[in-house]
């Protein structure tokens, strides 16, 4: 008895094999491929971008979005793709892209001056210099590999964007120009920095943004450190000084984050 059940296992085990081996080989994969290629066209080869146009377009990016196949699948749709305008420096085979722009879904996305500047900016471009640049637009699907635009010359000259004296930092007190008086400092981009060079008294001063007193900034008890609402800062002996302030980001109250810092020279 023992043997029968031994054997009579065995061959439900091997049987349970052959089905589900062939099963397997039944088995038929659903299979999606593009049918076309994407292809990027552009308004312009050069742009030279000024704060005094922001509003204006820069330019126009016109692709060409992916159409699909199927094969072995009941209901076919258009999976979810993203598509991407990349830039990178020229002749660097988008070894490091400065740029990754959303193009939604297309065909068109138009740009003004002020948000290329931005997008173009933050990737590091110098300011007032004509750079030379690649572009292609980079369209992904589902999970597999990215597709590639052919590459565009592009070359762009970016600006420093000044904030109005409304969203920006100043200096205020009597060590500048009174406790009525903003002095309006300017923002410089390579530092992320707000900076003014000027004659002060010997007195005191602090910081604050946009004319009002919501977000300030003062001593934060070390050298450098600044804090909310701190304690008044001291100009100890009469002079021009060159001072650098890097503001930490506005809160949701509208007042500032922890970790802003000066220094004075």
């Amino acid at each position: 008895m023992k043997t029968w059940i031994t054997q009579t296992a065995a061959g439900f085990v091997a049987l349970a094999a052959i089905s589900l081996s062939a099963c397997k080989k039944d088995e038929v994969q659903a299979t999606l491929t593009p049918t076309n290629s994407v292809a990027l066209t552009a308004s312009t080869t050069n742009v030279v971008l000024t704060q005094a146009n922001a509003s204006n377009t820069a330019a126009t990016f016109t692709f060409t979005p992916l159409t699909y196949a199927w094969a072995n699948v009941d209901k076919p749709y258009n999976p979810a793709t993203t598509y991407t305008l990349q830039a990178a420096k020229q002749g660097t085979n988008f070894a490091s892209v400065v740029s990754s722009i959303d193009l939604g879904s297309g065909p068109t996305k138009t740009m003004t001056v002020s948000d290329l500047n931005s997008a173009l900016l933050a990737g590091g471009l110098p300011v007032g210099t004509a750079t030379p640049l690649d572009i292609r637009v980079k369209a992904v699907y589902a999970t597999n590999s990215p597709l590639y635009s052919a590459t565009l010359p592009l070359t762009a000259t970016v600006y420093c964007a000044q904030p109005a004296a409304n969203q920006a930092w100043s200096i205020i007190g009597a060590a500048a120009k009174g406790w009525n008086t903003d002095v309006v400092m300017t923002y410089d981009c390579a530092q992320n920095a707000y900076t003014y060079t000027g004659p002060f008294v010997a007195d005191e001063y602090k910081f604050r943004y946009g004319g009002a007193w919501a977000a300030n900034l003062g001593s934060a008890g070390s050298a450098g450190a600044l804090k909310q609402a701190g304690d008044n800062l001291k100009i100890t002996t009469a002079g021009t000084y060159t001072i650098t302030l890097k503001p930490a980001s506005l809160a949701a109250d509208g007042t500032v984050s922890s970790g802003s810092t000066f220094t004075i020279k």
